[in-house]
This record gives C-alpha cells, structure tokens and sequence, in this order.
C-alpha cells in the first residue's frame, strides 16, 4: 500500500471543515433512526486537487441534508484486521430518507461523476441505522431466566432453566424435604423434578403481580395452581433470584397457600 499520510491529513482538514456546517441542523428526531454513511477508499495518484473540488462541491448539499462528519482518518494496519483504507470517514444523517436523498440527488450525481469517481482508485461505501446498544443487565436476563422457570413449571421441560443455573447455584426452600439451603446444580435438578412429579400435570403462572429489582437480585411475585397430587392448589409465591453475569447463582422462594392447605376445607 502506497504511503498517502499527506493526502490523509489534507482530506481530514478538509472534512472537519465541513462537518462544522449544518451541525444544528442534523439533531435527529426521537423517532427516527440516525443512518451513519459510511466511506473507505484510495485515491488515485495525484488526484487531491480533484478531491478537493469534490469536497468543495458537497458541502452546501451536506447542511442541505443535515450530515455531519462524525470521524475521519487513516486507516492502521493490523494483524487483527481484515483491510486497511488511507480513506476513512463517517457522515451521520438524520435518517435513511435523508442520507437516500443525499446519494441520490442530481447535483451530488453530477459532482460524483466530475470529481469524485475520477479522484478515487477505489471506494466503498455502506450505510448503517444506528439503535443503542442491547446491553442486558441483571433484570433484562432474570427475565429471560424466569421465562424458562415458567415454562418448567407448566410443562415439566426443564432444559432452558436449568442451563442457566451456575455450577455453584445454589437455593433456599422454606419446608419439606428441600427446605433451608441447597448447593449444586445437581441438587437443583433433583429439586425442579420433584416439582414436576408433585404437580404431574403442571403449575401454571396465571398472574405476575410485581418484579422488582435491586442490583444483581431480582424479585418475581405472581400467583400460580394447578394440582397437588389430585388436589387443586393455588400459590402466591415470591422468589429472589440472584444474577451473576449471564448466570443465575442464587435462589430463593416465599410461599403462603391461597385458602386451605391440600386436602382440607370443605
């Protein structure tokens, strides 16, 4: 690859140039998507006074369009790399009609065939529409987990929840054979089994009544019946679950029967 360090420094002071204009402009509603243009290349050899020109020439339709140049420069080489471009920019627009109208406009079309295609050895261009970032933190993933657990409960699939568990899970039952604290991810299998086995034809989760959330503990609250061994059942349970990482390490469960226990009443 030719060196272009001096051609690089020129088209980077010419683009921060343009991307002062129109910068009040580009603020992109709430509703829309910024789409980002964008622009790797090589120039031809002695081609920077038709770049220039090109440079020169787009400017008013830029602020026409709302664009900003967000970043310039030269690529580096790497050995982590795929390619490497003396040529690198990003112009932000608006949205896509925005940067579609940009491309597609006669006047930019006229530019491009009297500098730009002719200044350039070689182009690429993309566009991107941008959105945040999907990090999931500990309430966006015990939300999947509990989607798993519930599925378990009606079900008696316990695959998905229990592939979520840490090897040094470990829970809390307040009675029976399960009761106070349980280690180990074999335990818990042992566990969400005899769960099944209890309710053979599943518990439903009809009602999610609050989830809360405090660091890396989350809390479901919701009612759930079914039958107890041929006995309806119906439950308002709280469970605590601890996240760490893209894990679930702790469990906890509260219970209080909805009327009389199995087997009692009327």
């Amino acid at each position: 690859m030719r060196d272009s360090s001096g051609v690089a420094t020129m088209m980077i002071l010419a683009l921060v140039g343009l991307g002062c204009v129109g910068a009040e402009a580009s603020t992109p509603d709430d509703d829309r998507r910024t789409v980002l243009l964008v622009i790797q290349g090589r120039l031809n050899p002695g081609a920077e006074n038709l770049y220039q020109l090109y440079l020169e020439g787009t400017q008013p339709l830029m602020a026409e369009y709302g664009a900003v140049v967000e970043a310039v420069g030269q690529g580096l080489e790497s050995e982590h790399t795929t390619s490497s471009w003396p040529i690198n920019g990003i112009l932000r627009f608006p949205d896509s009609e925005a940067a579609e109208g940009f491309l597609s406009d006669p006047r930019y079309l006229e530019i491009s065939e009297r500098f730009r295609n002719r200044a350039y050895e070689e182009l690429h261009l993309s566009l991107v529409a941008t959105r945040p970032p999907q990090v999931r933190g500990p309430r966006e993933f015990a939300e999947e987990a509990f989607a798993d657990l519930r599925k378990g409960l009606a079900t008696g699939d316990w695959e998905a929840w229990l592939a979520r568990l840490s090897d040094d899970f470990s829970f809390h039952f307040p009675l029976g054979r399960f009761q106070g604290l349980n280690t180990g991810k074999a335990r818990a299998e042992e566990f969400f089994r005899f769960v099944s086995q209890a309710y053979p034809e599943g518990l439903e989760v009809f009602e999610v009544v609050a989830a809360t959330s405090e660091g890396n503990r989350v809390v479901f609250e919701f009612r759930d019946r079914g039958l107890l061994r041929g006995e309806p059942y119906e439950n308002l349970v709280a469970i605590s679950l601890e996240i760490c990482g893209e894990q679930v390490c702790g469990y906890r469960e509260y219970f209080g029967l909805v009327g009389p226990p199995p087997g009692e009443g009327d």
